[in-house]
């Protein structure tokens, strides 16, 4: 592993620890969103708890990830990983599942380092199904 791999990895990870916490009240201005992610990655992340909240509920539970390198430089880290849903599960406000499962979602991330500070610039999640474990 490269010097700031494993940092750069812990980013990501704390990312989709964010967005976990973030949806359980599917709050797209959740302070958290923007402590590990910025630019094109913190947009997406957005959306993706406006679509949960427009559908009116909200998440529990957490994604599972094992993100891979795909590329790797001083500055800059681009992840692969086929990140599983199936423990990240929508239910309605009644605590009730929306009968939406979680799915494997292919996914693509670019980790960046400047200001002295690791952070995911750049975030790419598929359709439902779009990769498997």
């Amino acid at each position: 592993m490269r010097e700031g791999e494993g940092k750069a990895i812990a980013t990501y990870r704390a990312m989709w620890e964010d967005a976990a916490a973030a949806s359980r009240t599917s709050d797209p201005k959740h302070p958290r969103l923007n402590d590990h992610a910025k630019g094109d990655a913190l947009s997406l992340l957005r959306y993706m708890m406006e679509q949960t909240r427009k559908k009116g509920v909200t998440s529990r539970g957490a994604a599972s990830i094992a993100p891979t390198v795909a590329k790797s430089s001083k500055a800059e880290l681009e992840l692969l990983d086929c990140v599983d849903g199936s423990k990240w599960v929508q239910v309605r406000p009644t605590g009730s599942p929306d009968g939406v499962g979680g799915a494997h979602y292919r996914t693509e991330a670019t980790v960046t380092f400047k200001s002295g500070k690791w952070m995911v610039s750049e975030l790419y999640w598929g359709e439902a199904g779009s990769c498997m474990d």
